[in-house]
């Protein structure tokens, strides 16, 4: 799961929110990150960690990884964690009430109020999550190629990202069942993982 499926799938709290977003950026241990982060934080990060293990060896997932030319699927995780945004986006309105607009204005919004639980240089990365729309960019085959550029040009080794999108558009189907299988599976499981709140627990 990518940026946008991480939030929705975290309980509807700040902290939860806060830790669906570093569980990508923070390494450690629950009690290594204690001094830092309030328990339910570690909690949404632990979740957030829970979830990719899910989801990496879910049935489903390595069938999907079938459909990535070879010099791409080394990168599965990171390309359909994509792609499944995208269908998240698309079928937004099965899996949330709350329109997609607002509910990426309300995290944009959190993330401002809650930059104290955000280390330096993920503080410094938030007004361009919110200028790019890094949240919104998933709707079109379009914003997924954006989005596949911008994080080739994280790293050198990235670079066969660029394209992942044209994978996607030739097997559009079969991917799209991929995740309308494979989504409920993964709600049902973030709604019932639960974590101690501290390692005294």
């Amino acid at each position: 799961m990518n940026f946008l499926a991480h939030f929705h799938l975290a309980q509807p709290t700040d902290a939860s929110r806060v830790g669906a977003l570093l569980g990508d950026f923070v390494r450690g241990t629950p009690e290594s990150l204690e001094d830092d982060y309030p328990a339910e934080v570690i909690e949404g990060i632990m979740l957030h960690r829970a979830v990719d293990q899910f989801t990496d060896s879910h049935p489903v997932f390595l069938q999907a990884k079938k459909y990535l030319p070879p010099e791409r699927k080394r990168f599965a995780g990171i390309i359909i964690d994509i792609y499944f945004d995208h269908f998240l986006a698309q079928f937004w309105k099965e899996y949330s009430r709350q329109k997609l607009a607002s509910f990426i204005s309300e995290i944009h919004l959190l993330l401002e109020r809650r930059d104290d639980w955000l280390p330096p240089e993920l503080q410094a990365l938030i007004p361009r999550m919110e200028a790019e729309n890094w949240l919104g960019h998933y709707e079109t085959v379009e914003d997924l190629a954006l989005t596949f550029r911008r994080i080739s040009q994280r790293r050198k080794f990235l670079k066969p990202l660029i394209g992942a999108e044209e994978d996607l558009t030739k097997h559009y189907q079969p991917f799209q069942s991929a995740f309308q299988d494979f989504y409920p599976e993964v709600i049902q499981f973030a709604q019932k993982f639960s974590y101690p709140a501290s390692s005294s627990q």
